[in-house]
């Protein structure tokens, strides 16, 4: 059986450009992020973002060190496509508010093997807008051997207030 931690949370208070998870223990096999966000622009999407770091990055690494797989659908159309040498991995979008409302958009990241320094770091993120409209999957890499012991969110705009996002750890019982 696995057993789940919750290691923290970030609800905000008041708008912010990003939310950074540092000083990650290295004792789970694997990591996942759970995200419910809104963002503040005047934009229908924006864009929301991660980034990895290690003891050697402060606090993450902004280096073209990123690769990612993505397929997404909107409305009537979808689209996929590859993207290597990136300065961070683009996981999905979410929802601004919408006449007047938060639409809230969520995002559920799996980390794999977060700790393991033989291997580079993998991803796996689930994304849905909160408008029912746009909907994507996306798998990346932080071609990195190092342990990761942060993790940054971030979006184009600001995330808004009420954003929440929890940090797991997952282990074999």
């Amino acid at each position: 059986m696995a057993i789940i931690e919750a290691i923290a949370t970030t609800y905000l208070e008041a708008n912010d450009t990003a939310v950074i998870f540092d000083d990650i223990p290295s004792t789970y096999e694997h990591l996942q992020v759970s995200v419910s966000a809104v963002d503040t622009s005047s934009d229908v999407f924006e864009s929301v973002y991660m980034q990895l770091g290690d003891s050697g990055h402060s606090p993450v690494d902004t280096g073209a060190n990123y690769s990612r797989h993505y397929l997404y659908g909107y409305t009537s159309s979808e689209l996929a496509g590859v993207e290597v040498a990136q300065t961070n991995m683009w996981i999905g979008k979410i929802a601004a508010f919408q006449n007047g409302k938060p639409w809230y958009g969520t995002l559920d990241i799996d980390i794999v093997d977060y700790a393991n320094v033989n291997k580079f770091t993998t991803i796996n993120a689930l994304n849905f807008s909160g408008t029912g409209t746009y909907n994507r999957w996306t798998c990346g890499s932080w071609n990195d051997v190092s342990v990761v012991n942060a993790i940054k969110i971030y979006g184009n705009g600001s995330l808004g207030r009420g954003t929440t996002i929890t940090l797991y750890g997952l282990k074999s019982s």
